[in-house]
């Protein structure tokens, strides 16, 4: 197989990306909240065109303590019109950067979402990604309260005269191989990814950093960047930015935290994308071939 592509050789085409590893406790929406803020406003002090928080931020991923907690999840649910996503809304247009935010949404009937809003340095809302891989404790279809989404979408990033392709996937559907392949097809460059999980060290190497070395072969195998933001607090951190190649841009540590990462997004386009077979062999795909077993048997 050939080399990789360097991509740093191309820092001038770079997304300066703000993980914003924020503190959160269960239930605790105005704390959750405030802190979420901060971390929108200290990434954009720091120079961040995106400014990326985790997975149901504002609740906490509450899913323990009350044995009422569907209940309650539900009553804290929001639509994009809801208080905290409009105090979000509020600081994107404030600090003129764009907001990946993962909240639980009121869909309709009461029907609730674990979801991922981008939004515009205007404070519109471009895109609203629902979670389409729920585990069991999740789904409705199980223990859990979220509806799973059914489709994927990506959104246009326009910073300093380019325009980068982004998409949302939440968690555990990073995991899942045709997640990252489909919004790949769709044209994204860069995919970010709240995340509501205990995290390993890259350093460390354990027998336990299959999440993390699973999120760099997905990466690898589409050719794009995967950035993932974890809670600090009620998990342990450890985001971080993989490359096109399978690389590790960085990681954070355990502690609440704000890294502003200039992603070299430009070398995706210029590099791997830019022939039809691609580095990894995009152009060798027979999706005739593959569409005979994908709708198989789960087990």
């Amino acid at each position: 197989m050939k080399k990789t592509p360097d991509i740093f050789r191309f820092r001038d085409m770079s997304l300066k990306v703000g993980l914003c590893q924020v503190l959160t406790q269960e239930w605790d929406v105005a704390g959750n909240l405030d802190r979420v803020l901060t971390a929108i406003e200290t990434a954009a002090e720091k120079g961040a065109e995106v400014a990326v928080l985790p997975e149901c931020v504002f609740h906490g991923y509450g899913f323990s303590g009350p044995e009422d907690f569907r209940k309650r999840v539900t009553d804290l649910a929001e639509s994009v019109e809801g208080p905290c996503l409009s105090a979000v809304r509020d600081y994107a247009r404030k600090y003129h950067l764009y907001v990946l935010v993962g909240f639980a949404e009121r869909g309709e009937h009461d029907a609730v979402h674990n979801s991922a809003a981008f939004i515009s340095p205007q404070g519109h809302v471009l895109d609203v990604y629902r979670k389409v891989h729920c585990r069991d404790f999740e789904s409705i279809t199980h223990d859990g309260i979220f509806t799973p989404g059914d489709q994927f979408s990506t959104y246009a990033i326009d910073v300093r005269d380019q325009r980068y392709i982004g998409g949302s996937l939440i968690c555990f559907d990073r995991e899942i191989p045709e997640s990252v392949r489909c919004v790949r097809a769709l044209g994204a460059e860069i995919i970010f990814c709240p995340l509501a999980c205990d995290t390993e060290s890259f350093e460390q190497n354990t027998d336990y950093i299959h999440n993390e070395l699973i999120t760099r072969c997905r990466a690898a195998e589409n050719e794009v960047f995967i950035v993932v933001v974890n809670h600090a607090g009620r998990f342990n951190g450890g985001s971080f930015v993989v490359g096109p190649g399978g690389e590790v841009l960085c990681q954070l540590g355990s502690a609440p935290d704000v890294m502003v990462v200039e992603v070299p997004v430009g070398c995706v386009s210029k590099a791997f994308h830019s022939v039809p077979y691609g580095w990894m062999g995009w152009g060798f795909r027979r999706p005739e071939v593959y569409a005979n077993y994908l709708l198989g048997p789960r087990h």
